[in-house]
């Protein structure tokens, strides 16, 4: 488990996420991703979990939230290299992600190509290009 030191990020509360890939951590803070999104651009979050989207939404960052499913693991084995045993256990946390926290996904998109789901991810961000989010007093 690793301890996060806030006085390296910022002010207390602007971490939204701090992942360990091989012996290296990747933070992202709030400050990261407003400067991000005041530049006019959308930050894509690799591998963003529910506990990363609820820290967002915490700080007043309302992120387009898109679940990436395939329909089989055939599907899968097309778009990544994994293997079979991955793929089915992608395909039920896929499916549990869906069930416990659908009200938290702008869209749901899938393909049986790379193509298809890229495209799909596009019309997803731009339908809720214009959206404007006012926070609930």
């Amino acid at each position: 488990k690793a301890v996060v030191s806030t006085q390296s990020t910022g002010e207390e509360g602007s971490l939204i996420d701090c992942q360990r890939k091989k012996n290296e951590f990747y933070y992202v803070t709030r400050e990261e991703v407003q400067k991000v999104s005041d530049s006019g651009k959308h930050c894509v979050l690799e591998d963003a979990n529910i506990y990363t989207v609820d820290q967002l939404q915490k700080s007043g960052i309302h992120p387009i939230v898109i679940l990436v499913k395939c329909k089989s693991s055939h599907e899968i084995r097309s778009v990544r290299n994994c293997t079979s045993e991955q793929a089915v256990r992608t395909i039920s946390k896929s499916n549990k992600l869906e069930n416990e926290h659908l009200h938290k996904f702008t869209a749901i998109v899938s393909g049986s190509k790379c193509e298809d789901i890229f495209r799909s991810i596009l019309s997803a961000i731009s339908s809720h290009r214009e959206s404007l989010w006012l926070p609930i007093s």
